[in-house]
């Protein structure tokens, strides 16, 4: 792939990284401690249905190898591993949900959880393949069938009216399934920069999928044999669930051809991409155009590197965007920074410290409320009544020396 595709590769995961993080912040996220009404848990549910949630679960105690070993890969690209990271904090919630259930639910007893976990930690899951997108591949396909096997196990339990079971893997689902929607659009991005190397690597993970911890958990053969006989996943689910509708999402054949349709669609999609660079707004300086965004569309500008008559032009931040920040304001922000960089060597004067009255008010208002949340809420306030009585007395001895 090339470096211009690469680099747009990298802006593509950035700006996901974004959209993810504001929607998981106001809509998505829970708390294990008290949206999940434990007191609820069935303890007679069956033993078949406990067995299946700690298969699950074991599988989640990889986490620490499914985290560390790939962000050693991706770390230089900052989309993929803050996102890789944000992935590992949802993943560890529904872990500790799942050995919960088994607590709450009388299945198993603190000892026998702190035995299963002793016997799953001594093993090392290590990563199924060696090239960063050939493990985007691959976790989107396990975070599909991850969907589904907490979507068929919740079917279960509410058979078992397990209400705490069915609620924590209701909220488990929605993370699984937004997962696997983040790394379905990479693959989708990436086809669209190098189609036939990611069809290839799609191909060749599909060829060696097999699921996290099957060679680390003990006695997995026989677990598996239970989530098949119950009809939660097994190889009719992973065809008819997971591999089927990974390539209709995809727009490929069973055969992994890229159907018609989908190849129309990736034409409308670059013709409306190529539309709106054309109608980027530019500026006129001696009679040149120079993209105002940097377009690709236009080249690259002459000033881009601060060489020419005009500043560096700016791109415009997917953070700021996110949170809220105009077009209009955010392109205004260039100016402000111009007035900042002139008044580096104007006196600026900054009196004061933490408790001094000369603060502004919204400063100590903030430094307040940040000590009061803190571990040490009590020693911060002690600080600050010491603070506040030195300054008095430097004040009057002042008063007394003028």
């Amino acid at each position: 792939m090339s470096k211009t595709a690469q680099a747009a590769m990298e802006d593509f995961f950035y700006r996901e990284l974004i959209k993810y993080l504001k929607l998981a912040e106001e809509k998505r996220r829970w708390n294990v401690f008290k949206d999940i009404p434990w007191h609820e848990a069935n303890p007679m549910s069956s033993p078949e249905m406990a067995q299946c949630t700690e298969t699950f679960g074991a599988v989640e105690m990889y986490l620490p190898d499914f985290t560390a070993k790939l962000l050693v890969m991706i770390r230089r690209s900052r989309g993929r591993a803050w996102f890789h990271v944000n992935w590992g904090y949802e993943e560890s919630k529904h872990s500790l949900a799942l050995e919960t259930w088994l607590l709450a639910s009388g299945h198993r007893s603190e000892a026998q959880r702190k035995a299963f976990e002793d016997s799953l930690l001594g093993q090392e899951w290590e990563l199924p393949f060696d090239h960063p997108r050939q493990m985007v591949c691959y976790t989107m396909i396990q975070e599909l069938a991850t969907f589904w096997n907490y979507r068929n196990l919740e079917k279960f339990a509410v058979e078992e009216k397990d209400n705490a079971l069915v609620t924590a893997l209701r909220l488990i689902s929605v993370d699984e399934r937004v997962h696997y929607n983040f790394f379905r659009n990479t693959v989708k991005e990436w086809m669209k920069y190098d189609e036939a190397g990611t069809i290839e690597d799609l191909k060749y993970v599909f060829e060696h999928f097999t699921m996290p911890g099957h060679a680390q958990i003990p006695g997995y053969e026989e677990r598996a044999r239970i989530l098949a006989k119950t009809g939660i996943y097994g190889p009719r689910e992973y065809i008819k669930l997971v591999k089927n509708p990974v390539l209709q999402d995809l727009g490929l054949s069973k055969s992994f051809q890229l159907l018609e349709k989908r190849d129309s669609e990736y034409k409308a999609e670059e013709a409306e991409r190529i539309e709106q660079l054309k109608r980027e707004k530019i500026v006129l300086n001696g009679g040149d155009a120079v993209p105002k965004d940097s377009s690709p569309l236009n080249g690259i500008s002459k000033y881009a590197n601060g060489n020419g008559a005009e500043p560096s032009t700016h791109v415009r931040s997917p953070m700021l965007e996110a949170v809220g920040f105009s077009p209009e304001l955010m392109d205004s922000l260039s100016e402000i920074a111009q007035l900042r960089d002139s008044a580096q060597n104007t006196p600026f004067a900054i009196e004061g410290s933490r408790g001094m009255p000369r603060l502004d008010e919204l400063d100590q208002r903030l430094l307040a409320i940040g000590d009061e949340m803190s571990n040490n809420a009590e020693e911060m306030r002690d600080e600050r009544q010491t603070i506040r009585k030195r300054v008095k007395n430097q004040r009057l001895r002042k008063r007394e020396t003028d």
